[in-house]
C-alpha cells in the first residue's frame, strides 16, 4: 500500500527563470488558477485515499510555507482525514534527490511498501490513483519492482523540442519495451531516443535507497581524488544524472505513459500556460465545488474566469473578462475593461477601459485609465506548420528573427509582466516587457526589461 507521499519543493537557486515573479514569491506558491502551485499539488495527492503522510523537502525557508502546511493540517484535522504534512529543510540544496538520501530515515519510518515522489514545480491531472494501481500489478505479476516512472507521451516530438531547445530543457527520454519495462534513460538527449520524456512523478521503495547510497559513495570518492581537479558537493545528489540514468540497468524499473497536459513550470509564462489549464480542467469538472469557483458566463464573462470574492469589478460600459483570467483577493477593476488569459494577483487596481493581455500583473500593482498592457504570445499553430516545413532547427532562427523584440520568453511565446507594487499611468502602452518592482512607469514602454 502507498501510503506516503514526498513532495521535492526545490528552493536552492534564486529563481533567475521566474523572475521578476520570483523576487516576491517563492515559485511553488505562486498563485495559479486561485492558489498556489504547490496546493495544486498537495490536492492531488490527498485524492489517494491510503495516503497517510505527505513530506516537503526543499531549501526554502520553512516560514515560506508554514501558513499552507498550517492550512492544510487544519483542513484534514477537521475533515476527519488520517493524514499529515510536515515541512523538511535540506541544511543546503540537496539536489533533486540528496533531500531523499539525507530524510531517508523519515521517509522510511513506519516501514510504507512503497511511496510517492514528485516534483514540485510541475502541473497535469496527476492520475496517481490509476498510476498506483499499475505500480501494484506489476509488483504481483514481477514479484517486485524498483520503481515505475511517469512519462509524458509527446504527442509532438518536433514541436516540444523547438519550443524548448536542448540547452533550455531538462528533460530526460525513457525508452521502454511493450510491457513497460524501461531499458534506457537519458538525461537531455542530443538526438531523438524516444516520444516519451520524464515526468517528474515517481513510485519508489526502499531499493531507491540502495542506489542513494551507491551515489552518495561514488561522490564522496570522487570529492576526495587529488586527481580529479574538478569540484564535487559530495552531498548534492541528481535523481536524473545519478539515480535514473543508471536504474535500467537493474532491469526491475516501469514506465506509466500519459498522454494529458503537462507542463514543468520554469518561467512566467509557464505558469500563464498553467492558469489556462487548470482553468479549462475546474471548467470540465461539473462538480458543485468547481461550480462555485467560476464565474458564469455573460455578456460580460467568457469562460473560464476566476475571481475572488473580495474582489471588485463593474461591470458597466462594456467590461469583458476572459477566457482564461484569474483575478486575485482585494482587486479593483474598473469599467469598461478587457482582460484576457492574464493573472492578475491579490491587491490590484485596473483603471477605467483598460486593456489586459497576455500579462501577468504582481501583486499591489495599480494600473491607469485607458492604458493597454499587453503580451502578443505566439500562435503555437503558426510554429507548428514551421516546424513541419523546416524542421525543429529553424524555430529558434523564427523566434530570434529580431532579438530585440524577445524578452526570453521561447516556450510560449512574448507575455508582459508587471512586478509588485507597479504603477502604470493613465494612456500608457506596456507591450512585451518585463517591470521589476516597485516602479513608476510615465511613458509608453516596448519590448524592454525595466530595471
Amino acid at each position: 500500500m502507498i501510503s506516503k507521499a514526498v513532495v521535492m519543493v526545490g528552493g536552492g537557486s534564486r529563481g533567475t527563470r521566474f523572475r521578476p515573479l520570483a523576487l516576491d514569491q517563492a515559485k511553488i506558491m505562486f498563485p495559479i488558477a486561485g492558489k498556489p502551485l504547490l496546493a495544486h499539488t498537495i490536492d492531488a495527492i490527498l485524492t489517494v485515499p491510503t495516503i497517510k503522510e505527505i513530506l516537503l523537502i526543499g531549501f526554502y525557508d520553512a516560514s515560506v510555507i508554514s501558513d499552507l502546511i498550517l492550512d492544510f493540517n487544519t483542513q484534514l484535522k477537521f475533515s476527519g482525514r488520517d493524514c499529515t504534512l510536515k515541512y523538511l529543510k535540506e541544511f543546503k540544496a540537496l539536489g533533486t534527490a540528496g533531500g531523499l538520501y539525507h530524510f531517508r530515515e523519515e521517509i522510511l519510518r513506519g516501514n510504507p511498501d512503497g511511496f510517492l515522489v514528485i516534483h514540485g514545480d510541475i502541473v497535469c491531472s496527476f492520475p496517481l490513483q490509476d498510476m498506483i494501481r499499475v505500480y501494484e500489478t506489476k509488483v504481483r505479476e514481477a514479484e517486485k519492482i524498483d520503481a515505475l516512472l511517469f512519462g509524458v507521451k509527446l504527442s509532438n516530438y518536433d514541436l516540444f523540442v523547438a519550443l524548448n531547445g536542448s540547452e533550455q530543457s531538462s528533460f530526460g527520454t525513457i525508452a521502454s519495451q511493450d510491457d513497460g519495462k524501461v531499458v534506457h534513460y537519458v538525461e537531455k538527449p542530443e538526438s531523438k531516443i524516444s516520444d516519451v520524456i520524464n515526468g517528474g512523478i515517481y513510485i519508489f521503495n526502499e531499493s531507491l535507497f540502495r542506489r542513494l547510497s551507491h551515489a552518495k559513495i561514488s561522490k564522496i570518492t570522487i570529492a576526495n581524488d587529488n586527481t580529479n581537479f574538478e569540484f564535487v558537493d559530495e552531498d548534492v545528489i541528481s535523481m536524473e544524472k545519478d539515480i535514473l540514468h543508471n536504474i535500467p540497468d537493474f532491469g526491475k524499473t516501469y514506465v506509466y505513459q500519459y498522454k494529458g497536459f503537462w507542463k514543468a513550470i520554469k518561467t512566467p509564462s509557464d505558469a500563464l500556460w498553467a492558469n489556462e489549464l487548470y482553468l479549462e480542467r475546474i471548467a470540465q469538472d461539473k462538480s458543485v465545488v468547481a461550480n462555485k469557483m467560476l464565474q458564469k458566463p455573460s455578456i460580460n464573462i467568457k469562460p473560464p474566469v476566476l475571481i475572488h470574492p473580495s474582489a471588485t469589478v463593474n461591470y458597466e460600459n462594456g467590461t469583458k473578462i476572459g477566457p482564461y483570467v484569474s483575478i486575485g483577493r482585494n482587486c479593483v477593476v474598473g469599467a469598461g475593461t478587457r482582460i484576457s488569459n492574464s493573472i492578475i494577483l491579490d491587491g490590484c487596481e485596473v483603471g477605467e477601459n483598460s486593456i489586459i493581455l497576455n500579462s501577468i500583473i504582481s501583486l499591489n500593482c495599480k494600473i491607469g485609465n485607458w492604458s493597454r498592457i499587453e503580451g502578443t504570445g505566439i500562435n503555437l499553430i503558426s510554429i507548428n506548420d514551421i516546424v513541419k516545413r523546416n524542421g525543429p532547427t529553424k524555430i529558434k532562427k523564427v523566434l530570434n528573427a529580431d532579438n530585440s523584440r524577445v524578452i526570453g520568453i521561447k516556450d510560449s511565446g512574448n507575455i508582459c509582466i508587471l512586478g509588485s507594487g507597479t504603477h502604470i499611468n493613465d494612456d500608457l502602452y506596456v507591450l512585451n516587457s518585463f517591470i521589476l518592482p516597485n516602479k513608476s512607469i510615465k511613458d509608453d514602454v516596448r519590448y524592454e526589461i525595466v530595471m
